[in-house]
């Protein structure tokens, strides 16, 4: 089976984000898939989420096709009276309108082997202590003039732990409930679940934000299960591959495109489509 993944288009940010979607369409097109994965951060807005998710049903991409949100998809902008969590529930059923599995729902058996998702969240364990920075203060995400805007776009109902232990309790959930099924299993989530791949710079207002990448029990939770042997997952812009015990972690972002790419969009694209076999 040959699956691809990639995530972060963020369509929203840059005319260079909007125009790649095409090429990401090609790219998954020519790759020969069995099953195609986004792992979030198309867009805030629905209606644009939809016209993505459009472009790879009507493209000759026959393989099924999963999709766990990201922070940006349930951000609330336009609407402040509408929650996260309402958005959240939309977008399962926008995947559905247009032929995305939402992973974030439900697993996904293909063959005998098991997918599991979630968007994940943060609880500030990916925090650097040396700079023995206080709960509240991340908790404003607010430091030295800049934001994270979480603070601004995502209404869920509860703390940024809370929030993170919700999902991490859906996706032991999900595992527990195809394990017996199924002969290995791939998980899917946005947030970074391994500390070892967040970027750290030694500086301290970069080192702030990476508390906010994602929740070490997110990973603990897939270590933890010997039928998983890949969790793929975006947020993190930094394409990655390492191997994390007996997990193979993969990140393979598009981010934000404020400059093109030196080697076209095409071939960007294709370098952020990260394929593997199982």
């Amino acid at each position: 089976m040959k699956i691809g993944i990639t995530s972060d288009l963020h369509t929203d940010v840059t005319p260079l984000n909007t125009r790649i979607l095409p090429y990401i369409v090609e790219a998954a097109e020519k790759a020969d898939l069995d099953l195609f994965i986004l792992a979030g951060d198309l867009s805030p807005d629905l209606l644009e989420l939809a016209k993505i998710l459009t472009a790879f049903t009507e493209s000759s991409l026959q393989c099924p096709k999963l999709f766990v949100p990201g922070n940006h998809d349930i951000w609330v902008i336009k609407h402040p009276h509408v929650t996260s969590e309402q958005k959240y529930r939309a977008i399962a059923e926008i995947c559905r309108e247009c032929d995305f599995h939402p992973l974030d729902a439900e697993p996904f058996v293909q063959e005998t082997v098991g997918f599991c998702g979630t968007i994940g969240w943060y609880d500030y364990s990916f925090r650097r202590k040396k700079y023995n920075i206080s709960t509240e203060r991340y908790a404003s995400k607010q430091l030295l003039g800049s934001i994270w805007n979480d603070v601004r776009y995502a209404k869920w109902e509860g703390t940024d732990s809370e929030v993170a232990q919700q999902f991490e309790v859906k996706l032991q959930g999900q595992i527990d409930s195809i394990k017996d099924i199924v002969s290995q299993i791939i998980v899917t989530v946005h947030h970074v679940p391994f500390q070892e791949c967040v970027v750290y710079r030694g500086e301290l207002s970069w080192d702030f934000f990476s508390a906010f990448m994602g929740s070490r029990r997110l990973g603990e939770i897939c270590l933890e299960e010997p039928l998983v042997t890949h969790v793929l997952f975006g947020h993190t812009h930094f394409p990655m591959q390492q191997q994390i015990a007996d997990v193979r972690a993969i990140c393979s972002p598009i981010g934000y495109l404020y400059e093109s790419p030196t080697q076209g969009l095409l071939s960007y694209a294709k370098e952020r489509l990260t394929c593997f076999e199982i």
